[in-house]
């Protein structure tokens, strides 16, 4: 929706009538496809886009292995997003939530992928649940006639889709509605939210490795994670040899005796 259409139609709803559409969202159990459907388009829809640039030097993912103990090739690595579909891979900016968001289990072997950022451009993303409360950004909104009532419809809707992003049990369908609903007829480049000082990444796998290059692989166990990922302890047992590179065969050297490695996440905050 267009800017200037989005805030008059959030200035002009209803408040009360805009948290009863939210919540039979969040209790769609019994909607058919065409009734969340519609309560989408009449609150998601109101938004307008907004994004902002990845500027993180470094993305992290982890990729189960499939049972294998090296996986030898890129396209064994780059398994689709189980949120937005087959387009996007899913990256992060510290590679301790690529573990918790993976749901990996202690003693389980797994692939961590670090990518460098490549060129000095930074790839725009979508911002899916929208601007934070205390955001500078209102203060524009205000000036460009976003009223009092229209704030709180924003931050309200804002709030449902950060919720839905967060559930354990995401429901992907759902979020790729949104993703629809606010990217328009313009397929974006990357989506971005974050959580708890972790952000999320997911990128257009035909554009990622413009701006992205896997710099190395480490095939590792998951020792111990504490507090819901605020320290992961992994042992490294294979790392791959130079840049992973699409269509080339991955080689590993052993670590040998280098004991464990320790993520905390206070160092990435």
């Amino acid at each position: 929706m267009r800017y200037d259409e989005a805030i008059e139609k959030l200035n002009s709803a209803s408040a009360e009538e805009l948290f009863a559409k939210i919540e039979k969202l969040e209790n769609r159990g019994e909607l058919s496809s065409e009734e969340v459907k519609n309560l989408l388009e009449e609150t998601v829809g109101a938004l307008f886009s907004a994004s902002k640039e990845v500027k993180s030097e470094e993305l992290y993912r982890v990729v189960r292995n499939g049972g294998k103990e090296l996986c030898d090739h890129e396209s064994t690595l780059t398994e689709e997003s189980p949120l937005f579909g087959k387009d996007y891979i899913r990256f992060w900016a510290d590679p301790i939530m690529p573990f918790v968001d993976g749901k990996i289990a202690e003693g389980e072997t797994v692939s961590l992928m670090t990518y460098r950022k490549s060129v000095k451009e930074n790839p725009l993303a979508l911002l899916l649940e929208g601007f934070p409360e205390d955001s500078n950004v209102f203060d524009i909104l205000e000036k460009d006639g976003l009223s009092e009532n229209g704030r709180k419809n924003y931050l309200f809707v804002g709030k449902f889709i950060k919720n839905e992003l967060m559930k354990d049990e995401k429901d992907g369908e759902l979020i790729r509605k949104i993703k629809d609903l606010l990217e328009g007829e313009e397929q974006c480049t990357a989506l971005c939210y974050s959580h708890d000082g972790a952000d999320y990444v997911a990128m257009r796998k035909d554009v990622a490795d413009i701006y992205y290059i896997c710099t190395s692989v480490i095939v590792c166990r998951l020792d111990w994670m504490e507090n819901k990922g605020e320290m992961v302890e992994v042992t490294p047992l294979s790392h791959s040899c130079g840049f992973v590179v699409p269509g080339k065969e991955i080689k590993y050297d052993e670590f040998g005796e280098v004991g464990t490695f320790t993520f905390e996440m206070d160092d990435y905050r």
